[in-house]
Formats: C-alpha cells, sequence, structure tokens
C-alpha cells in the first residue's frame, strides 16, 4: 500500500501580522496493489486501485475562542496554529517541532500526557476522546509509560499519525 498526500496551507493575516485565519486542504491517495494470477494461463497481473480522500479545515481565530469557551485547559490561538501545523502536515522545519512539543506541555513535565493533548485535538476532531488517544499514543509510546516524550511526539507526528487523528481515522 503506497500513501500519497498533498497539504495546501493558506493563512490569513490582519493588518498587525496577527494569524485570524488558517485553511488547510489535504488529499490523500491509497494505493493498493494485489498481483492475480489466471490458472488458465501463465499471465500475471498487477491490478492497483487507488483511493482519494478529500479533508478541509478552516479555522479562524473567532471561532476558535468561541469553541474553547467550554474548555479550561484550550491552548490560545496562536499556541493551537503551532501545534497544528506539524500535526496536519506530518512534517516540521526548524523549531517547528520544538515549538508544538512545548504548547503541548503546559505542566512541563518534558512528556505529554493524553490530557494535554486533549487540550488540542477536541478543536478539531470531538471524537478524538481520551481512549482513543491512548490508543493512538500507544502506537509511538517506546517506554510504556503512557506518555509522549519529545523523541515519541515526534515519531507520532512524522508517521502521520497525527494526521490519523484531526482526519478522524479513529
Amino acid at each position: 500500500m503506497d500513501l500519497e498526500y498533498t497539504v495546501i496551507e493558506t493563512v490569513h493575516q490582519n493588518n498587525a501580522g496577527q494569524v485570524i485565519k488558517i485553511d488547510y486542504e489535504f488529499d490523500e491517495t491509497v494505493a493498493i496493489e494485489a498481483s492475480t494470477s489466471s490458472s488458465l494461463s501463465s499471465i500475471a497481473r498487477q491490478n492497483k486501485e487507488k483511493r482519494n480522500r478529500t479533508y478541509d479545515v478552516t479555522i479562524t481565530r473567532e471561532q476558535y475562542q468561541g469553541m474553547t469557551q467550554q474548555l479550561s485547559s484550550a491552548l490560545s490561538f496562536d499556541a493551537f496554529i503551532s501545534v497544528l501545523r506539524p500535526f496536519i502536515t506530518g512534517y516540521y522545519k526548524d523549531d517547528e517541532l520544538e515549538r508544538a512539543f512545548s504548547a503541548l506541555d503546559r505542566d512541563r513535565s518534558g512528556s505529554i500526557n493524553v490530557r494535554e493533548l486533549n487540550s488540542f485535538l477536541p478543536i478539531l476532531n470531538e471524537t478524538a476522546n481520551g481512549e482513543a488517544l491512548n490508543a493512538y499514543v500507544r502506537k509511538v509510546d517506546a517506554n510504556f509509560d503512557g506518555n509522549l516524550s519529545y523523541d515519541e511526539f515526534r515519531s507520532l507526528v512524522l508517521r502521520g499519525i497525527g494526521r490519523d487523528i484531526i482526519c478522524n481515522h479513529l
């Protein structure tokens, strides 16, 4: 199975340079190869099936602030945006990942627990509950402590697990 994806990010800023809206267009193509052969002949065929999915995420500062009024531990909009970019793209540049990790590590313990992860994800995916998040954390939790160290968080992002959570692949 081959997975290909493209992400287009559009950032809207006000005159002061403050981000007021961010759009992500995410196209995912999965190619599945299946070999078949006929018993009547020695011809082997390669079949390739492609499945496409498109996701659009748009969030404004105003929308975000309205949604987070019900969450006591929600990130600021700017911190949310710094976490969102590597999560949804599956990659990062410069110190983006360190900033994202720091924004999520609210108690400054050096790791991210599910409660801290929950301060970010329900805004984008209301089905991302503690049980589902624990299942995703277990996929990269090398030391089995239920928390994400920086390296485990990096693995979660690079393996596209964050994107899977956001795109509702729960």
